[in-house]
Parts: structure tokens; C-alpha cells; sequence
């Protein structure tokens, strides 16, 4: 089995959506399910309008689809409502860490940044700056006060400057999370190639899918559930 791309999932979803009169409804990344000693290809759909970052959502899925990951063929696509893919008790979610790990990192990224800029403007200069410095000095006269050029260049920068370095931290997050999705893709591999060829179902591994899964969607409860291992 060669590594797939798991966006196809998505369209064999969105194929069926059409046809179903489902357009009201969103996929999810696709997951993992286990039943009777079997694995599927799951995928769970909400509603368009739902937040499925928001952690405080409560949002469990009002669809969800198993797909047969040889033949890629939808096997049954069900109304939670009608057969609910919570089996017993609701496990659930702790991500209260992880927020509080993202919020002190997106911190002491900003503070990082800034400190870095205003170090910068205020310490360096280009070549031209210099050979003016040397002739005129670091200081000029505004308002019959006398201040450092470079304090007052940051001065009128300031709110810039902290704008883009807001803007670069978000870069740098987003980035972190295309990271995990990358990871997490790699382990769907793994974990479909070793069932397909040895009908062995990892599950530590897909625990690790399940973490990951969990923090992506924050909003969307029943994700433990839904693996079922």
C-alpha cells in the first residue's frame, strides 16, 4: 500500500454529500475506527456554521461515514441522532494543558520578537547611519527636547511593529499545527499499512492520532469515542 493522501477521503465525502442532500454539512479530517476487530476509515460531519475550534462548542457530530480503506468504498454513512457512535459513556476530552502550553508559548514568542525589533532600532544602525552619527550625533532636538533619533523612530513605530510581530507569531502557530498534521498523516499511514497487510491494528498509535485529533478540534466532543479502540 502507498502512502494516500487523505484529502481523497474527503472527496469521496463530499461526492456522497451531493447525493445524500447533506450540504449543510462539513467533513471532518478524517479519523480512525475499530469495530469487531476491524479497521475503517471514519469521518465525522458537522454543520457548516459550527465551531469546531472553539473550545467551550461542546459540538459532537451529527453524521459520520466508515469507509473500507482497500476498497475505499463507503460502507455506511449514519445519523448520530438514529446510531450514535458513542458506545457506553462519553470519554471525556483534557486539553486544559495544552491550551495553557500554546498560550505561554504565543507569550513569550511575542515578547521574544518584540525585544529582538526594538533591540534592533534601537541599538543598530545601517552604514549611512553611522557615517551621519559620527558627523551630527545620535540626538536631535523636537519640541525643545532632545532625544535619540533611534527611540524616536521606535516611538512612532511602536504600534507597527507589535501589529506584525502579532501577525508573525499566528504565522508561527499555524505552522507548528501543519507540523502535527504532517505527523498525524504519517501515523494514518503507518497504522493502515500494517492492518492492511497484516490485519494488525495498532493502537498506541492511534492513541497518539486520538491526542492529536483532540486538539486540532477542540470544539468536538466525542473524538475518544469515535476511535473506539
Amino acid at each position: 500500500m502507498n502512502d494516500v493522501n487523505l484529502e481523497q477521503y474527503l472527496n469521496i465525502i463530499n461526492e456522497e454529500k451531493k447525493k445524500k442532500e447533506l450540504d449543510k454539512y462539513t467533513p471532518l479530517y478524517p479519523m480512525l475506527r475499530c469495530e469487531n476487530n476491524s479497521l475503517y476509515v471514519g469521518v465525522l460531519l458537522t454543520l457548516n456554521t459550527d465551531n469546531v475550534w472553539e473550545p467551550e462548542a461542546n459540538i459532537k457530530p451529527e453524521y459520520w461515514v466508515l469507509i473500507d480503506p482497500q476498497t475505499n468504498q463507503i460502507i455506511s454513512i449514519n445519523k448520530t441522532e438514529e446510531k450514535d457512535f458513542i458506545i457506553g459513556k462519553l470519554i471525556n476530552k483534557n486539553i486544559t494543558n495544552n491550551q495553557k502550553e500554546i498560550f505561554e508559548y504565543t507569550i513569550n514568542k511575542t515578547l521574544q520578537y518584540q525585544e529582538y525589533l526594538i533591540k534592533d532600532i534601537k541599538d543598530e544602525q545601517l552604514p549611512l547611519q553611522r557615517k551621519l552619527a559620527n558627523i551630527l550625533g545620535t540626538e536631535i532636538i523636537i519640541d525643545k527636547e532632545k532625544i535619540k533619533i533611534n527611540d524616536y523612530i521606535f516611538a512612532n513605530f511602536e504600534k507597527e511593529i507589535k501589529s506584525k510581530v502579532k501577525e508573525l507569531v499566528n504565522i508561527l502557530i499555524n505552522s507548528k499545527y501543519t507540523a502535527i498534521t504532517l505527523y498525524y498523516d504519517n501515523l494514518f499511514n503507518q497504522i493502515l499499512k500494517e492492518y492492511i497487510d497484516t490485519k494488525t491494528i495498532d493502537k498506541e498509535k492511534i492513541k497518539f492520532c486520538i491526542e492529536i485529533m483532540n486538539n486540532y478540534y477542540e470544539g468536538v466532543i466525542g473524538i475518544d469515542n469515535f476511535f473506539n479502540i
